[in-house]
């Protein structure tokens, strides 16, 4: 009988198996949880330690669910149960990447045996970090044990930011974690590229990642995630800042200084040089790299490459003449030719197109009104919304591209009916200019001022705060509604939201995401309910994902939801199917 209770995700769509499987998996002490359908999603949102798949789930599809979690950057440590028909159980084992294999019905006895076994390893416990969902810190240092452990040859790159603080300081957080968020999917990138199938990305916290692969990748993953960086590290700032190459701020001793942009360094240890036995010995290797080349200019990678000491060894061997260190020159030149290009013509020819997701009352069980996005064409490099917005920033044509998709919004949603609101996403620099609101909603055909929410970011209240409230008092005396997104990313103070008096409040995903599981989430959603109440705002739960989510959002007090358990964004109108 297990010490711990672990939690087995069930995977099958046929009745007989699945009660089978509850009988026998909930005898043994284990906690169970179904899937019928999105699969990929219910393993992030339950964590389980085990995923049992029926191969006939889907009329054969269980076989390839299987191998899309173990293929999978982050969910492949998450053991799978293949459960297969007699005719392709051996065959099903050549496969690889399964954990294990059972002929179905499985014989019960050697089941449970063989799934004990396999959890009291331990090892491929899965902690996801919120931010970034890869591995957390228990994780990584599971996994690094395992590499100590297995006696073979093995490197960790160790990468970490220069500047942020600073970055978080000019920016706010908010802006921050979208630049740790960045690297996570550069370093997931890299390992891709360069890396094995076998190679394990972590996020131990804060902005300090960690890769474990064969010494032979090590330098191949570490120069690509500097290249990688340096490519977007641009676009995380604004136009000025980029053009003058620093941000100047008062350091801890109040002193003004000149901090360089944000640069990424990868400390890179292997035992290949020298023993490791301990990951305190990794861990202070790696400060030792990283300390040195914080002291250097821009990105890059450093190799540690000292011999083990021998006992009559007097010297000295510092880290300057012993490790191999790299500079990434440049921020991709090539790159952002080829951008501006693209750019210029979706100003030009209004290459961009406006999906629209549906925001539910939770309580009444009705769609309320739409959030309109915008994206790029289906083919550009510029279709991710936030390369597109990133792009309008660096050439300081934030406004035009603006205005280019009020424009589309307010020709493609004029079916959009007097019931219902329109969200508008805005940025500061075009809400701050005077005179620009009426000339952007001049042609809004059917549209009334009263339909019209305008969303601003806390990141535009942190920046121009007085110039914001200016203009959102503005915007209210004309009759459209204001709402502050992302509150409770931490941005921002909740006094100067209740200065702005906003008619919705919009919590950051962060907060919804299985709140079901989190009393203390709950407790935070309910304070800033009351808070709301205050001056009479609505609140919108965004982000909801799973019926869980949205019941505990509904019984907090919620009044608003939005997420893709109701819709994804899709043209003019998404149907919501009320489950």
């Amino acid at each position: 009988m297990p010490k711990t209770k672990h939690k087995i995700l069930v995977v099958t769509d046929d009745p007989s198996l699945r009660a089978a499987l509850a009988e026998k998996l909930s005898a043994s002490r284990f906690d169970l949880c179904y899937s019928d359908g999105e699969v990929m999603q219910k393993v992030f949102d339950e964590v389980p330690h085990l995923v049992v798949i029926d191969e006939g789930f889907k009329r054969g599809e269980g076989l390839r669910t299987a191998l899309a979690i173990k293929r999978d950057m982050v969910l492949k440590y998450v053991p799978v149960a293949l459960l297969a028909a007699r005719r392709h159980a051996l065959r099903r084992r050549k496969t690889g990447l399964i954990d294990l294999f059972f002929e179905r019905p499985p014989e019960w006895k050697n089941f449970l045996l063989s799934i004990r076994r396999l959890l009291a390893k331990n090892y491929n416990e899965l902690d996801l970090n919120p931010l970034t969902n890869l591995p957390g810190a228990r994780s990584s240092l599971l996994r690094i044990e395992r590499a100590i452990a297995s006696r073979k040859r093995f490197a960790v790159c160790c990468a970490d930011l220069s500047h942020l603080g600073v970055f978080n300081k000019v920016y706010g957080d908010a802006r921050g974690d979208k630049v740790i968020a960045r690297l996570a999917k550069i370093i997931q990138r890299a390992v891709k590229e360069e890396g094995g199938s076998d190679d394990f990305v972590g996020h131990l916290g804060g902005d300090d990642f960690i890769v474990v692969t064969h010494p032979h990748a090590a330098e191949g993953i570490s120069r690509r995630i500097a290249e990688l960086f340096d490519e977007a590290a641009p676009r995380f700032y604004d136009r000025r800042h980029r053009e003058e190459g620093h941000l100047l701020e008062r350091s801890d001793e109040g002193v003004l200084t000149r901090y360089p942009l944000i640069a990424v360094s990868i400390a890179v240890v292997q035992n290949g040089t020298r023993p490791l036995s301990e990951i305190t010995e990794i861990s202070a290797i790696a400060s030792d790299l990283q300390r040195c080349m914080k002291k250097l200019p821009g990105s890059r990678y450093m190799e540690d490459r000292r011999q083990a000491r021998r006992e009559n060894d007097d010297k000295d061997q510092g880290v300057s003449e012993t490790a191999k260190s790299v500079r990434i020159g440049g921020f991709g030149r090539g790159h952002e030719e080829k951008y501006r290009d693209f750019f210029v013509e979706v100003l030009e020819k209004g290459r961009i197109e406006t999906l629209y997701q549906p925001i539910v009352d939770l309580r009444e069980r009705k769609v309320i009104g739409f959030e309109a996005m915008t994206r790029g064409f289906s083919h550009s490099p510029l279709k991710d919304s936030s390369l597109l917005f990133a792009a309008a920033r660096e050439y300081g044509k934030i406004q035009e591209l603006d205005e280019l998709c009020v424009e589309h919004v307010l020709k493609s949603g004029q079916g959009i009916g007097t019931d219902k609101k329109l969200f508008l996403n805005l940025n500061h620099e075009t809400l701050i200019t005077p005179g620009v609101m009426k000339r952007l909603f001049r042609k809004r055909g059917a549209i009334g001022l009263k339909s019209l929410v305008i969303e601003i970011t806390e990141e535009s209240i942190l920046r121009s705060f007085q110039k914001i409230k200016d203009a959102l008092f503005e915007l209210k005396k004309e009759g459209v509604s204001v709402a502050i997104d992302d509150v409770g990313g931490g941005a921002v103070s909740l006094r100067d939201v209740a200065i702005l008096k906003p008619d919705y409040m919009k919590f950051d995903r962060s907060l919804i995401r299985q709140i079901h599981r989190s009393k203390t989430k709950q407790q935070i959603v309910r304070s800033m309910l009351l808070f709301a109440s205050g001056f009479h705002a609505l609140t919108a739960a965004e982000g909801i994902e799973t019926k869980e989510e949205c019941q505990t959002a509904a019984a907090c007090g919620v009044h608003l939801g939005q997420g893709y358990y109701f819709a994804r964004p899709g043209k003019a109108f998404p149907e919501v199917i009320f489950h």
